[in-house]
């Protein structure tokens, strides 16, 4: 205990003792002060995704487009509960089958359904079907309801709106809490560091 190892003779290992003193007890300061760098970078990274991925589920409806938040898992393994995905306004002229489509619900009257358009018949409606239903769906779509075409994909973005939805008010309030955890963290410049030198007056 204390002692220094010595040195490797071949050169190939090198050996730090910068966080542990001759008393053999890690120094906290230094190792704190040694990953604060890291630490910092990472929340200022985090804090960036998240402005970025909120603003690319903003902006684009600024030009018309439409912010949609995946309720279900019948589309699923390409969209999951959610998942915001971004729609282009279209009409029914510019749906083909195979494409994934956003209408009002005519089985539910007031909410959207988000499906796969796997025919198209000769009246001008739309059969539908969730990728990970057995079957379309029972009630064609008129080509009226027909609401746009998604661009854009968000993955989980929308999540506290999904919790919202489900009644799920314990994992919307911990995601209100890490949230405000993460703003309130501190991304100091290298000298206010834990374990850096204070340039203030000395205590006596």
């Amino acid at each position: 205990m204390g002692h220094r190892r010595p040195p490797d003779k071949n050169g190939e290992i090198v050996t730090t003792h910068a966080a542990f003193p001759a008393t053999g007890r890690p120094d906290v300061r230094a190792l704190v002060g040694a990953a604060w760098p890291a630490a910092a970078l990472a929340v200022r990274t985090v804090r960036g995704v998240i402005v970025i991925l909120m603003l690319a589920s903003l902006v684009p409806m600024l030009f018309g487009w439409h912010s949609q938040v995946i309720l279900s898992g019948s589309m699923t393994p390409k969209l999951h509960p959610g998942d915001v995905v971004l729609v282009q306004p279209a009409d029914a002229s510019a749906v083909r089958p195979g494409q994934i489509v956003l209408v009002d619900d005519p089985a539910r009257p007031g909410t959207t359904l988000i499906h796969r358009v796997v025919a198209l018949e000769p009246g001008g409606s739309l059969t539908t079907k969730g990728d990970a239903n057995p079957g379309p769906d029972s009630t064609p779509v008129p080509a009226s309801s027909v609401i746009g075409l998604p661009r854009l994909l968000i993955p989980y973005v929308g999540l506290p709106s999904l919790w919202l939805h489900e009644g799920a008010l314990g994992k919307l309030a911990l995601a209100a809490l890490l949230a405000l955890a993460l703003a309130s963290l501190p991304t100091p410049a290298d000298d206010s560091r834990p374990g850096a030198f204070s340039r203030g007056r000395r205590r006596r």
